[in-house]
């Protein structure tokens, strides 16, 4: 069988596909998309602050309702959060520009 008789398609197809994304966003793709898990790992964790954000909401935490309000707390909003990470993920997969935020709010505004 063929790739188009299979649906799987080769690298440099999802590149030159990712390549014409981008011109038709008026960019110009410029730099390799090569990033190793261990780069992905750390941009993770230095994004999301773990430890820093945990010990801000400790000690309140803890005085409040004790250990098992931190372990509800996590349990119930973890959800909330990973569905704010997809949201973001999403947008980020169909509009993949540098600058973030920025840049989508410019992208997805209206004209006006």
């Amino acid at each position: 069988l063929s790739q188009a008789e299979t649906g799987s398609s080769s690298s440099s197809d999802t590149i030159d596909r990712d390549a014409k994304r981008l011109e038709e966003l008026g960019y110009k793709q410029e730099f390799t998309r090569e990033i190793s898990l261990f780069v992905q790992t750390g941009f993770a964790f230095s994004t999301m602050a773990v430890l820093p954000n945990w010990l801000l909401g400790f000690a309140g935490t803890m005085s409040a309702g004790g250990p098992m309000s931190l372990f509800w707390g996590y349990i119930v909003v973890a959800p909330f959060v990973s569905c704010i990470a997809l949201s973001m993920a999403e947008v980020f997969s169909a509009y993949p520009v540098n600058g973030g935020v920025y840049s989508w709010c410019y992208l997805l505004s209206s004209k006006e």
